[in-house]
């Protein structure tokens, strides 16, 4: 259905060209939840050991994976979004003021800054409300390398699916883009891959070979 429709506004580019998008094997028929939310889900599973308690704050939460984390005694789990009902903070996330600074341990931002106007501004405020030494996930689809395309000024729904593949969408972010800006705002990145999961494991969870899970950290205090 969404290749239709990026094909009737005349998107350039399929589903099979994006990152981490396994159109075949999108939702799993048992939990409802996504190719990658599952992703994110072995990503905790293997890379966040107990620890404590971890703060974690979820931005537009998906439902499969939002019963998992508060299912989890060692994570204090909210949720956040500007639109959505039902989350726990209503926050703008270019204006988090409502969070102290180092108020979370761990965040997920998973397509969300292809929606914001100025995705500078989140980022910044991603870094300031996550504890040094704390880890996020940032995800946003990730068109082929060079593709980069932005502008917030585009208010034409059929101009957006065009050029960002959505009707809501302000930019459509290639890889290296990607990444400039998220290190830029002052992260330690990691892109794992196939290789860091294993083959195997995308497949048995429905995850397509090329996906990639854009992991960032906050450097310690004094960490040079």
């Amino acid at each position: 259905m969404l290749g239709g429709v990026l094909a009737k506004y005349g998107h350039p580019y399929s589903l099979d060209d994006f990152e981490t998008m396994n159109h075949r094997r999108y939702l799993c028929p048992v939990c409802g939840s996504s190719d990658r939310d599952r992703l994110y889900k072995l990503y905790i599973d293997n890379f966040l050991p107990p620890s404590g308690v971890r703060r974690v704050l979820e931005f537009a939460p998906a439902p499969a994976l939002s019963a998992y984390l508060r299912g989890r005694d060692d994570l204090e789990h909210r949720t956040a979004d500007l639109m959505m009902a039902g989350v726990d903070d209503v926050v703008d996330i270019t204006d988090m003021r409502m969070y102290a600074d180092g108020s979370f341990d761990f965040f997920i931002c998973s397509h969300i800054l292809e929606h914001v106007p100025d995705d500078a501004r989140a980022l910044s405020e991603l870094y300031r409300i996550l504890t040094p030494g704390g880890r996020g996930i940032i995800m946003t689809p990730v068109a082929p390398e060079g593709t980069f395309d932005e502008d917030p000024t585009v208010t034409d729904e059929g101009e957006r699916w065009r050029r960002f593949a959505q009707g809501d969408h302000v930019r459509l972010y290639d890889r290296s883009t990607l990444c400039s800006r998220i290190t830029k705002s002052g992260f330690e990145l990691s892109a794992l891959d196939a290789h860091t999961f294993g083959e195997d494991v995308f497949s048995r969870h429905g995850i397509a070979s090329g996906s990639v899970l854009y992991v960032v950290r906050k450097p310690d205090v004094g960490a040079v």
